[in-house]
């Protein structure tokens, strides 16, 4: 399906209140040259492919508009089967672009020798008119096509991630569970706070989803990502000629495609000063202007923030403006660290290590306790989404069904002056001879292979044999 034919209702209603101010009938097709819109006879075409196909392929192939003055001696309609049978007896055709590509065509068309005078008479601000109605029609296709990729981005993420439950048991991650469920219909704004990791962003579409506003689109932006001096443009959107670089017929910003619906402002605290203080009038007034416009337009959101900077010492530094602090922590939510909760550890690790199984097709069933003694001294700072890397690179690895200590990056394994504790002397060369012989030797590794390392060791091959079998390496 065309992306004009995806807006089929709109472009009817937009040719038929074209028609009524020219007082003559106007249709669109796409590029495949369907006819998508129509009033007088062709309003019964709908759907069906143009019968004058030369004409409107001229101006397809050449992106130039065109005329056909007088349909009975036209040369484009002179291999037209139809042409006899007729109706028009003048046709004026404007391309309609998308992305610098021909998407279609509006065209208008006299049935009446009145009409006809009247278009060769007004050519010249006809045509002026087209243009500006397919520049209409574009912004539309523009708005259209970045609500499709922000749908097909949020389904991919749907498909990688179904279950945005949070795992644990732990107080501190309860309670928060427990105020995201009850503020999550409300319109209030939501204040997410906790180290990066911790999983605010999924916090928020939980929140999302569980509001009255789910049948719509989150929109997600985070402020840190952004160049600073775009940040103002991606949020609020532009007019054409806003400034150097701007596109053709502008943007539609962020708070714009979330109209009835949730913005998610991740790293808020990176927001600039400037933007800061349209924001909160945007909040204040329900009202986004675009950079270079003049016009408000209304918006009906639902605002979640998150930082995991200290935003009370950025208001005290001057760095985050006050009234837009107060404005925007209506409803905070403290997102605990995973080293404040290391009773939820066991718990993910295993809801992650089945997560790769049967995403990478493994089958690790469990870890040897002093892997999990390791996982559980470790610090975490990058909180679940670090574990849940580790997790990811242990599947790819692991090609037994246990995770040993020696399958551990050595950054967790060795972390803890713990992870040895209570081990005996013979425990510990027995791990590093291990690990040594895992990193040397490779699976599958031919006989001659074998005999190298034997050799580059310093050890018989009998020797070899003997510890790559007690380590389960051979």
């Amino acid at each position: 399906m065309t992306l004009l034919m995806k807006i089929q209702p709109f472009v009817q209603a937009y040719v038929q209140a074209v028609a009524a101010i020219l007082e003559a009938d106007v249709t669109i097709v796409d590029k495949e040259l369907t006819r998508v819109a129509g009033t007088g006879f062709y309003e019964q075409e709908i759907g069906n492919t143009v019968s004058h196909a030369a004409f409107f392929s001229k101006i397809i192939h050449s992106g130039k508009n065109g005329i056909i003055e007088n349909v009975q001696a036209d040369p484009n309609c002179n291999t037209c089967e139809k042409r006899n049978y007729c109706h028009e007896l003048a046709n004026l055709a404007y391309p309609i672009f998308q992305n610098k590509s021909v998407e279609g065509i509006i065209s208008i068309i006299a049935f009446q020798e009145q009409t006809r005078t009247e278009l060769l008479k007004n050519r010249k601000k006809l045509e002026e008119f087209l243009k500006y109605m397919s520049m209409l029609i574009e912004s539309k296709l523009d708005t259209t096509q970045a609500h499709d990729r922000l749908e097909q981005q949020v389904k991919a993420l749907q498909e990688t991630e179904k279950n945005w439950s949070f795992i644990g048991q732990s107080p501190k991650m309860k309670e928060a569970i427990s105020i995201a469920g009850k503020v999550a219909k409300s319109d209030s704004t939501v204040f997410l706070r906790g180290e990066s990791g911790t999983g605010k962003e999924i916090m928020a579409k939980m929140i999302h989803d569980l509001s009255n506003r789910r049948d719509k689109l989150m929109i997600s932006i985070n402020c840190a990502a952004i160049p600073e001096n775009l940040v103002e443009s991606e949020l609020f959107g532009y007019e054409e000629g806003a400034f150097t670089g701007a596109k053709k017929h502008g943007a539609v910003g962020k708070f714009e495609l979330a109209d009835k619906s949730t913005i998610f402002l991740d790293e808020i605290g990176d927001m600039p000063l400037p933007v800061q203080t349209k924001l909160l009038r945007v909040l204040q007034e329900n009202k986004v202007s675009r950079i270079g416009g003049t016009k408000e337009i209304p918006v009906d959101i639902r605002v979640i923030c998150a930082t995991n900077q200290n935003i009370e010492e950025m208001v005290a530094q001057g760095k985050f403006r006050e009234d837009l602090y107060y404005r925007l922590n209506i409803i905070p939510i403290e997102l605990p660290p995973l080293r404040a909760r290391k009773e939820d550890i066991p718990l993910l690790i295993d809801y992650y290590l089945q997560y790769y199984n049967k995403k990478l097709g493994k089958s690790i069933s469990s870890i040897s306790p002093k892997a999990q003694q390791a996982l559980l001294s470790y610090r975490w700072n990058g909180n679940v989404r670090e574990l849940k890397n580790i997790m990811e690179y242990l599947a790819n690895i692991v090609e037994n069904n246990v995770v040993y200590l020696s399958d551990l990056p050595d950054h967790i394994r060795l972390y803890s002056a713990d992870t040895y504790t209570d081990w005996s002397l013979e425990d510990i060369m027995a791990d590093y001879e291990k690990r040594v012989l895992s990193s040397r030797i490779r699976a599958g590794a031919s006989v001659e292979d074998k005999n190298k390392l034997a050799e580059s060791l310093q050890i018989s091959r009998a020797t070899l044999y003997r510890k790559l079998a007690k380590y389960e390496l051979l």
